[in-house]
């Protein structure tokens, strides 16, 4: 993943939503224009492939999602939604949105990255976990960049965005290509063939399930490069992996730097609900180490990452965390605030 430090921190825009499409029976394009509210139009700032908003809804519900497209204006943006009959509430409640229904965006905000001028990109796109990675593709196309393109549903009916891909021109370049793979078509997708395949300079960037990203981490780990390194990847999740979120909890004690007081963070609270409670305001949306809100400076102490936003690298720089869900290693942990 990509570098993205605790100065990010977009600013909330009132908007409206301008456009509803169904791209499946389960899939929605919401396309959300910021509003005028009597100054000059505002724009989105940080429209980028990778980029994702917090979507605000009602009942106190806050969502992430993944930008697909944006206006030349930089004051559209669009996202697109599966609707999760069975899930927490948050697409249920973006699929009962109406055109003309108004809205509170924060964002966008971008912790996935595309690494510029990569000699060669594979993108990795499993069911909804396309929208980031077809921005991706439309960007490296207008680039002219060399991009191989993998989109992977259980079936065709299900994929939202193959002929946008198709239309992308990929498979018209010798040193480009897009194909879609459909489970009950073509069978389970060979990843270690994928792999050992790719050009030792390619970059990959993936999102989906967490079962295929934990089966690309294992293959990519496994198969090393003609020069005997991993290749470069970057992915993104939508839950946190599972051997965080089974960790065991212990107490800590967090500093706030500017006051020195010091509170005791207890196995059944976060560092987030704690400087909550006492009064030390920190922002926040998806309180599930998803979003990158959160991220906070950490001037001492030893951290337990458990987030899905900062790469290994950054983890281990010891300089940030994310608040909501991350906690210490060592008995006492001074943030930067």
């Amino acid at each position: 993943m990509s570098s993205n430090t605790a100065s990010n921190m977009p600013t909330k825009k009132n908007c409206r939503v301008t456009k509803i499409d169904a791209l499946t029976d389960n899939i929605s394009s919401f396309e959300i224009e910021v509003l005028d509210e009597g100054f000059d139009k505002p724009s989105f700032d940080n429209l980028e492939p990778g980029a994702h908003l917090d979507v605000y809804l009602d009942d106190g519900i806050i969502r992430q999602y993944s930008l697909w497209d944006w206006s030349d204006d930089k004051t559209k943006v669009s996202v697109a939604v599966k609707r999760e009959d069975q899930g927490n509430g948050g697409s249920l409640k973006m699929h009962q949105l109406k055109v003309g229904d108004l809205i509170v965006i924060d964002g966008p905000r971008n912790h996935f990255k595309l690494t510029p001028n990569a000699p060669h990109y594979t993108l990795i796109a499993g069911g909804i976990g396309v929208t980031p990675i077809f921005a991706m593709a439309s960007e490296l196309a207008s680039q002219n960049a060399k991009v191989d393109v993998y989109y992977l549903v259980q079936k065709e009916e299900l994929a939202a965005f193959a002929s946008r891909f198709e239309n992308l021109g990929f498979n018209q370049h010798d040193e480009s290509s897009y194909q879609l793979h459909c489970d009950d078509q073509n069978g389970m997708f060979d990843f270690d063939s994928l792999i050992k395949k790719l050009p030792s300079d390619s970059v990959i960037y993936t999102c989906g399930p967490e079962p295929m990203l934990n089966k690309i981490i294992e293959v990519v780990d496994n198969n090393p490069n003609d020069k005997n390194e991993k290749h470069e990847l970057h992915f993104e999740r939508f839950t946190i992996a599972t051997e965080e979120a089974e960790k065991e909890n212990s107490s800590f004690e967090v500093k706030i730097n500017s006051t020195g007081e010091i509170y005791t963070v207890n196995e059944d609270e976060t560092i987030l609900t704690v400087l909550s409670d006492n009064g030390v305001d920190v922002p926040s949306a998806c309180a599930a180490g998803l979003c990158g809100t959160c991220i906070t400076d950490v001037l001492e102490g030893d951290i337990d990452h458990r987030d899905g936003i900062l790469s290994d690298d950054e983890k281990a720089s010891n300089e940030y965390m994310c608040v909501c869900i991350s906690r210490a290693k060592s008995a006492q942990i001074t943030l930067d605030l």
